[in-house]
């Protein structure tokens, strides 16, 4: 048995409707503080894209609301992904899905050869990567779902809390050791593979999905970040941020939208966020800043939002965590939420949020 931190409910929501209405991206950046939450939700995920038995909805109860009620769990598609086996997922890490000089994945002899040599790949290599589009090009019934992470092998006596891929776990030499995910971030790629690796990603293949595994976008490369969509996925750890009233952001955010068609002054909009959440609740500045950002990725998830509104939400949510980070370093706490709110009000009038 597996067991994973628990990943945040508005992030298996957002997969859960996106999958069910229809609206499922190509690619997505999981960011989360632990990353095999992180992997285990996209195994969830592909379990839910390839149920053989999916569970059938009731008419006129409520859409499912997780990605659990969207697959069977007993099926052969579904216990073999739980096992991380099946076929049509693929793990594409510097010491998996591993390539021999041909191009060609390493078959089972010359996988036991590499795992026992002293030194291991640091990169995802542009023969992977080829072999990765190759292997995209044969078309399937299945939808496939393409992981990109980091990983590190430890002893055996520290178990991991996901499963290894299949071809990891058939190798012998492997039986002293454990498969740990780790976050991806800019030296996890060849550059030549990832350029290599591009066009794939803006024109995919039909029924495939790419899921890039990290702590912060900013970690990774932009071209990577810029061509899928970032879905926060870290359970909240910080008790406080549960009692925080997520009517009273409502509030305020309408209150923003006024302020906004009339050109208030942004000096106005800033001493107000502090008067009603830091003086009138008692929050902390960073706990004000953590909660406006849970309203907005609320808002973001249980409403449609078009190419521009998520471009808009995803600099919020980066200026957010900014400034969060500098309000928690007590940097110039002043400066850093006016800038905050110079750049609310820049991209709610470009592209106003749900």
């Amino acid at each position: 048995m597996h067991a994973t931190a628990p990943v945040s409910n508005i992030a298996e929501q957002f997969f859960t409707a996106a999958i069910t209405g229809g609206t499922l991206a190509h690619g997505y950046v999981l960011k989360g503080k632990n990353t095999s939450t992180l992997y285990q939700l996209a195994l969830s995920i592909a379990q839910a894209l390839n149920c053989s038995n999916p569970p059938q909805q009731p008419v006129g109860t409520e859409a499912p609301s997780t990605l659990p009620s969207l697959s069977c769990g007993q099926c052969k598609d579904c216990r073999w992904i739980s096992q991380n086996a099946h076929p049509t997922v693929v793990t594409v890490s510097r010491l998996t899905y591993q390539v021999n000089e041909k191009g060609e994945l390493m078959p089972p002899e010359e996988l036991e050869k590499q795992a026992k040599k002293a030194s291991a790949p640091t990169q995802i290599k542009t023969a992977q990567i080829g072999q990765l589009i190759h292997h995209l090009g044969v078309s399937s019934e299945a939808c496939r779902v393409v992981i990109f992470t980091d990983v590190e092998e430890r002893p055996a006596s520290q178990p991991s809390p996901v499963p290894p891929p299949y071809e990891w776990q058939c190798i012998e030499a492997n039986a002293e050791k454990s498969f740990h995910v780790r976050p991806l971030d800019h030296s996890a790629f060849h550059p030549y593979a990832i350029n290599k690796f591009l066009k794939t990603l803006e024109e995919p293949p039909p029924k495939t999905l790419f899921l890039f595994l990290t702590e912060t976008e900013e970690q990774l490369l932009d071209t990577i970040v810029s061509r899928c969509q970032v879905v926060p996925c870290q359970a909240p750890q910080d008790p406080v941020q549960e009692d925080i009233s997520l009517a009273a952001f409502a509030d305020f955010y309408e209150k923003l939208g006024k302020h906004l068609q009339r050109k208030g002054d942004i000096y106005q909009l800033m001493a107000e966020f502090q008067a009603v959440f830091i003086e009138e609740q008692g929050l902390s500045t960073s706990q004000a800043l953590s909660g406006f950002q849970q309203f907005l990725r609320q808002r973001f998830v249980t409403a449609p939002v078009d190419t521009a509104r998520f471009a808009s939400y995803r600099i919020l949510q980066q200026t957010l965590e900014k400034t969060i980070g500098l309000v928690e370093a007590k940097a110039n706490e002043n400066a850093s939420l006016l800038n905050l709110f110079i750049e609310l009000s820049k991209q709610l009038k470009s592209a106003p949020l749900p």
